[in-house]
């Protein structure tokens, strides 16, 4: 009898993982998934769970591979932390460099350990208006993980999102919302005065403002009337990340859908931040992880 395949899906307690979860379960009927979480309780939504994982410790990695019973055919990695609420031009090399230990390094690691066949993971339209001021030191990792799936498109695919409700736009509008009373930006005064009058809270305000930017700067990109993107427009994607027959970069923005495979023009802003941009750059299967 054939066995199982087996998923690892790394942060499958978020918004992302639940996401990936239910597109498994789609893709697989017979999946066997094993979650990772940095709660002490298992999950019962997947089959097995690796609790107390903390990606922000160096040897995380490593403590999820020695938990693991057998051979993962799927790696889906799901976490994102860095320093945001600075303009991405402005992220300082040590942020960067603290955002991969948590974000790029095990990514890599755990692909590299395990030799998936298949390695997903997720980035946004870090290069629009909404985005760019404050984004900070996640649009380099969010570049690097880019660049190794279009460097190595047999292993490796990228979901690339629209906005969609998780923890980490909560905490980037929390941090843009602080940034904007300081004026600490370029465009930060009209930001604000566009919050004053339009009466909604600050996350609301922010939430119509990205999405504004997501149907102005991607209209060409776009098959359908835009909307914005929801759970199950994640979880379509990454079934057709799932697939061996697809793009390294799979494009989601509400009902629209689009494959890359190569990257998008690298944006002036992103370059300009030289330090920070050459340690992105320099991310590959074959060079040594970031070390801080």
């Amino acid at each position: 009898m054939k066995e199982n395949k087996k998923y690892l899906i790394v942060g499958s307690a978020s918004v992302a993982g639940s996401s990936a979860i239910a597109a498994v379960r789609k893709a697989d009927a017979h999946a066997h998934i094993i979650g990772t979480t940095s709660r002490t309780e298992a999950m019962p939504e997947v089959d097995e769970t690796i609790t107390g994982i903390d990606l922000s410790k160096p040897k995380a990695a490593l403590q999820i591979q020695d938990q693991l019973k057998s051979k993962v055919d799927t790696l889906i990695f799901c976490p994102a932390f860095g320093n945001v609420g600075t303009p991405i031009r402005d992220a300082s090399l040590r942020d960067v460099e603290e955002c991969f230990q948590f974000s790029v390094n095990p990514f890599i690691e755990l692909a590299q350990d395990l030799d998936t066949s298949s390695n997903i993971g997720f980035s946004s339209f870090y290069w629009l208006d909404s985005l760019k001021a404050a984004y900070g030191s996640m649009a380099f990792a969010k570049y690097a993980i880019e660049k190794i799936a279009v460097e190595n498109p047999e292993r490796f695919r990228i979901v690339r999102a629209g906005l969609f409700p998780s923890k980490s736009i909560r905490g980037i509008c929390i941090m843009i919302q602080r940034a904007i009373r300081k004026d600490a930006f370029e465009g930060a005064a009209e930001l604000r005065q566009g919050w004053k009058e339009s009466g909604l809270g600050f996350p609301e305000y922010f939430t119509h403002y990205a999405q504004s930017c997501e149907k102005r700067q991607l209209a060409h990109y776009l098959q359908n009337e835009y909307s914005a993107t929801t759970s199950n427009d994640m979880i379509s994607a990454i079934e057709l990340a799932l697939s061996p027959e697809t793009a390294p970069i799979i494009n989601i923005v509400g009902g629209s859908r689009w494959l890359q495979h190569d990257l998008p023009d690298v944006p002036e802003f992103l370059i300009e931040n030289s330090p920070a941009f050459e340690l992105a750059d320099s991310v590959s299967l074959q060079a040594s992880l970031v070390e801080v």
